[in-house]
């Protein structure tokens, strides 16, 4: 193999393979990039057991040929290099000569064949579709973290005659947010939010994709770019007729921004105790946050839709936190008479469930500087005895 190619655009592609090849595996050929020169162009590729990434960069290629490098060390070496091009040549098995400028290097390599390549699916089977970074961004957050329950760790992409749906859900909270609306088909699949997350990392929000499936993976091409995902199988719930269960008792219209920032102030006092309501008052919300730290309220003004609003409703602080957090714009709340909150956008829905009323804050009494100075000496006789029971 010998090739040669801009160093900057062979760098940004060996970085994303770096974010993508876990640092430690029980698998060595994991840790590696894998790159391939052929037909005037050098592919890196990168993976793990739940993704992988392929990118492609022009080169001038003398002989084709393909090694296996450290991801890690690769993304190294040229980041300090300081030249224009940078060229690879093999010239047995286990090196390849790297040089740019006055600096070379020479490197171990591992066998390529042993590298899995990922599975990319036919043209026609791919459906175009714009704006993942955006829905990642609205649903991903509601996902669960429990180990225990995988389903709910994933994001359920929909693509219907409608366009593109994405459902995060950890039993407490339902984010669900419409996508690119010529995006249609009749196919839907469970994508692991950290997955998704990853993906956004390495592409814009404008970015057209073509996204198909292999069975077990889904796969998102465009250009040069190639990026797969393990898919989760099961059952998820569906998620459109639960909302549409939710049967309200009152709603008012406020702006996102204005609810999130009063949330953000309420909440400067939140500790390991939060006691989190919110009160419905006419045309006024007020939210109050108490704790071991102390307590804090704030008002908002709203406009009344539909029915009275009133009571006091509990709900967990940090999950209505990240549902305001991915809310923009002009939003409705709805309330019903189970406590069930629903927060509509154009673009997203989110129905976050009422707790009971938590118990009152424990506050440990303050001691005096006679009571601190007692226990100190008892503490002092304890330790003295020790030895002499011994």
């Amino acid at each position: 193999m010998l090739f040669s190619a801009n160093r900057l655009e062979l760098l940004s592609a060996v970085r994303d393979a770096e974010r993508i090849a876990p640092s430690q595996s029980p698998l060595e050929v994991l840790q590696c990039a894998f790159l391939s020169a052929e037909n005037g162009k050098v592919t890196v590729a990168a993976g793990n057991l739940e993704l992988a990434l392929e990118r492609r960069v022009a080169a001038e290629i003398t002989d084709e040929g393909c090694v296996v490098i450290s991801a890690e060390l690769l993304a190294a070496i040229l980041r300090l290099m300081d030249g224009e091009i940078v060229s690879f040549e093999q010239k047995n098995s286990s090196t390849v000569s790297v040089v740019c400028g006055e600096t070379a290097y020479e490197l171990s390599v591992l066998d390529a064949a042993q590298y899995p390549r990922m599975e990319i699916p036919f043209p026609e089977d791919t459906v175009s579709v714009t704006g993942i970074p955006a829905m990642t961004k609205r649903t991903a957050f509601a996902v669960s973290v429990e180990e225990e329950k995988p389903l709910m760790k994933c994001v359920h992409l929909i693509f219907s005659t409608d366009g593109l749906r994405a459902v995060g859900s950890d039993g407490y909270r339902i984010a669900a947010a419409q996508g690119d609306s010529r995006a249609s088909g009749s196919v839907d699949m469970l994508i692991p939010a950290t997955s998704l997350e990853k993906l956004t990392q390495l592409i814009g929000n404008k970015d057209t994709l073509q996204v198909g499936t292999t069975g077990k993976t889904v796969v998102f091409l465009k250009d040069d770019f190639a990026f797969s995902a393990r898919l989760v199988m099961g059952e998820y719930f569906d998620a459109d007729q639960l909302l549409r269960r939710v049967t309200p008792s009152f709603s008012v219209l406020t702006d996102a921004e204005s609810l999130r920032h009063a949330l953000e102030s309420v909440c400067t006092v939140s500790g390991r105790q939060n006691r989190f309501s919110i009160t419905f008052q006419g045309n006024r919300i007020r939210m109050r946050c108490e704790s071991e730290n102390g307590a804090s309220s704030v008002e908002v003004d709203v406009v009344p839709l539909t029915g009275t609003p009133a009571g006091t409703f509990w709900y967990g602080l940090n999950k209505l936190q990240g549902c305001l957090r991915a809310q923009s714009g002009t939003m409705t709340l709805e309330l019903a008479q189970n406590g069930a909150l629903l927060m509509r956008t154009d673009e997203l829905t989110c129905m976050q469930i009422a707790t009971r009323e938590p118990k009152p804050i424990e506050r440990k009494p303050v001691k005096t500087a006679t009571e601190a100075k007692t226990r100190e000496k008892k503490r002092t006789e304890k330790k003295a005895a020790l030895p002499a029971a011994a």
